[in-house]
């Protein structure tokens, strides 16, 4: 049987390292694209050392796992010590089931739940100052709390400190008690006799719990997307908040650079490893010695990464078209502002663009901290619950009417932002905010067919959303992965409006709906540049800003805006009603819309610009583009979604929820070929284990 534990062993292996391989072979493409290689090419590297949002990320990440990780060890040392010292059966095991919680607990449950405790603290907090102010115990007044790096490292503790504590604990349990109280015999404190017996015997227990403590630290996602703020945003919150296009192969070049971290401290822990009997004779103190050696050695390879947004690209734009009174109010006052956007959505210096967010920063003097989100609802579960404070807000229409109507956003002062007259008329008062009083418009899109001009050569098909369940090109459509363009589209194609106003309305929907699965290929988000791009589809319901990113690498694709309608779409600048700084955020929405600037997020984002001065600076290949810039004929049976109220939300969720899980014969042979696994499984163990015993008979 060895030949075959040798072959799932080398299969395991396959299986776990070839996708970060062939991540790390891709990091070194010149093409954004993963579909094809353009060539060799250190370009995304070069770009990683100049993504400030990305290296901050992980420099606050590395910051939050390793003050999380030395508090959870000292934490989880004392515990374990304080367990293992307890004499009562009974009320130990009820102290490990405690123990076990944070660790069976699902991750999604612990976030949440730490969040709403965060939420609560720093509400009551307010109440408790307000009640004691203007009185002579107003000096007890408590600091505020809000979601930050605190509350980063309280949640990354919580969930560190039992894995520190089930380490140490077996150690404590191999340790010979008797040897601690002969040390007190021959005149040591017990304070001396823990750190000279009882420190030495269980240090591997201790390393181990810090090392798990900080690897989980550091990879967690889940908790960390719940408690964090824009000061303190993680790597895997910054990474998943990027999928609103694609991740950027700028990511593959961290992930790169990682692995090597790893694959080099692997190799240091294998040059110092203990060498024989010669290091276990001295107690294994020599061993651990060298191990610790390893890990501060790892540790320093990381933490060389942090300095590194110090080489971030200078930026440069031309002030003396701006009107440096305006912006110049602030300047070396120390103020800053927290912007809360959408995936790759603005212009951060890459290939040699404009960094909006840093020449703002040189302009004003006013501080930007720059955070992602991926979809607008994830944006508005965070500002709902309170907990973090952001500046402005980059939210999609339909959103900004809900907002509204709950009282999420407050009117910016429209006179403080004077590059309003840029904005053309057509794109304000529309019926997401009909007074114009809430928000700014950002850029525009509208929501069409991409497809393959080789696999679909006829324009008349695409001309219809009956494209997307025409069996002709079974398994060769994508149908992206969001119910409310989904629905929408499929609303178009039934002649209703474009927003739902019954639930008839939507089981019509879902009827259709379950009927184009069986022509689906897959249901798409991001994916779908690569799958577009590689030719993997013959078509694919996109948005035309991305489209006009697609079609750039590949030639051969096409964009259509079906006739029965689509979604047209506006994203715009919004202040949130918890905001303070007003008047900060006021000048970052009219920095946005000077024609420099806005023309460096055009050409960065692919979007279309609603500012007409942003528009006469683009040159006539652009503006003539037929997908960048529709024709009004086509636009005209467009229209844009509104909030439809929480209960039909609902509905309209659920059943998208049900139309992507329907399929009646793999729901139907799913329990029973799982069950059959298992049954199968455990009779090949049972003959496995027979034919051993009898071999060894």
């Amino acid at each position: 049987m060895k030949w075959y534990a040798k072959l799932y062993t080398r299969l395991i292996f396959i299986f776990l390292y070839l996708p970060i391989i062939v991540l790390i072979i891709f990091s070194f493409n010149e093409s954004k694209s993963r579909a094809h290689w353009a060539g060799f090419s250190f370009h995304w590297y070069r770009e990683l050392f100049h993504n400030e949002l990305i290296l901050s990320s992980l420099r606050n990440t590395l910051i939050i796992a390793l003050a999380s990780s030395v508090i959870a060890l000292v934490l989880g040392t004392m515990a374990a010590v304080g367990i293992y010292a307890m004499r009562r059966k009974w009320f130990k095991s009820l102290i490990m089931n405690i123990t076990y919680l944070p660790i069976l607990n699902p991750e999604i449950v612990t976030g949440v739940s730490m969040l709403l405790l965060f939420v609560s603290f720093g509400n009551g907090i307010q109440k408790f100052n307000s009640w004691i102010g203007g009185t002579a115990l107003s000096f007890l007044q408590l600091p505020e709390m809000q979601l930050g790096f605190v509350t980063l490292i309280i949640a990354h503790v919580t969930f560190c400190t039992p894995y520190v504590i089930l380490n140490v604990l077996p150690k404590l349990r191999q340790m010979d008690r008797f040897t601690f109280e002969a040390a007190q015999d021959l005149g040591c404190s017990p304070k001396l006799a823990f750190y000279k017996v009882v420190i030495p015997e269980i240090m591997p227990g201790m390393v181990s719990g810090f090392l798990m403590a900080f690897t989980y630290s550091l990879d967690d996602f889940v908790i960390s997307y719940f408690v964090s703020s824009a000061s303190s945003q993680t790597l895997p919150v910054t990474i998943f908040s990027m999928v609103r296009k694609r991740v950027s192969p700028e990511v593959n070049a961290l992930t790169a650079i990682i692995f090597g971290g790893t694959g080099a401290a692997a190799v240091q822990q294998l040059l110092f490893r203990p060498q024989g009997k010669a290091d276990d004779a001295k107690g294994g103190t020599c061993g651990m010695k060298k191990r610790i050696l390893s890990l501060l050695s790892a540790l320093v390879m990381a933490a060389a990464l942090l300095p590194v947004t110090a080489l971030a690209a200078g930026t440069g734009i031309d002030t003396s078209v701006l009107d440096m009174n305006y912006y110049g109010r602030y300047k070396d006052k120390g103020y800053s502002i927290s912007v809360y956007n959408c995936g790759e959505y603005i212009s951060d210096g890459a290939d040699g663009g404009l960094d909006v967010n840093k020449a703002f920063e040189e302009v004003t003097g006013i501080r930007v901290i720059y955070s992602n989100y991926d979809t607008n609802e994830s944006m508005y579960a965070k500002l709902k619950t309170g907990g973090a404070v952001y500046d402005i807000v980059v939210p999609s229409d339909y959103m900004i009417s809900r907002m509204i109507a709950e009282g999420m956003l407050q009117k910016p002062d429209m006179s403080n932002i004077p590059n309003l007259k840029n904005i053309d008329e057509k794109y304000l008062y529309q019926s997401y905010d009909p007074t114009n009083e809430y928000s700014v418009p950002y850029t525009w899109g509208v929501l069409g067919l991409i497809y393959n001009t080789k696999m679909v050569e006829d324009e008349a098909v695409v001309a219809s959303w009956g494209a997307l369940w025409s069996e002709a090109y079974m398994d060769n459509i994508l149908m992206i992965n969001n119910s409310k363009d989904a629905f929408g589209i499929t609303f178009a194609y039934l002649g209703l409006p474009l927003n739902a106003e019954n639930t008839e309305q939507v089981d019509k929907a879902v009827v259709l709906l379950k009927e184009q699965k069986k022509v689906i290929q897959a249901y798409v988000a991001d994916e779908v540049f690569d799958k577009m791009i590689g030719g993997e589809a013959a078509m694919a319901p996109y948005y035309n800003g991305d489209a006009v990113t697609m079609i750039a690498d590949n030639p051969d694709l096409a964009f259509s805006i079906p006739v029965e309608g689509s979604n047209l779409f506006t994203d715009c600048l919004c202040i949130p009603k918890e905001s303070q700084k007003r008047e900060l955020a006021e000048m970052y929405i009219n920095f946005m819309l000077e024609p420099e600037v806005g023309l460096a997020n055009t050409e960065a984002i692919g979007y279309s610009t609603p500012n007409t001065k942003v528009y006469e600076l683009l040159d006539e290949e652009t503006k003539s583009d037929p997908t960048a810039y529709p024709d009004e004929e086509s636009l005209a049976h467009c229209g844009y979604y509104t909030y439809i109220g929480p209960e039909l939300s609902l509905y309209i969720d659920s059943k998208w929820a049900e139309v992507l899980t329907a399929d009646e014969k793999y729901s139907a042979m799913i329990m029973p070929m799982f069950l059959g696994a298992c049954v199968a499984g455990i009779i090949a163990l049972n003959i496995v284990r027979a034919t051993r015993r009898k071999r060894e008979e």
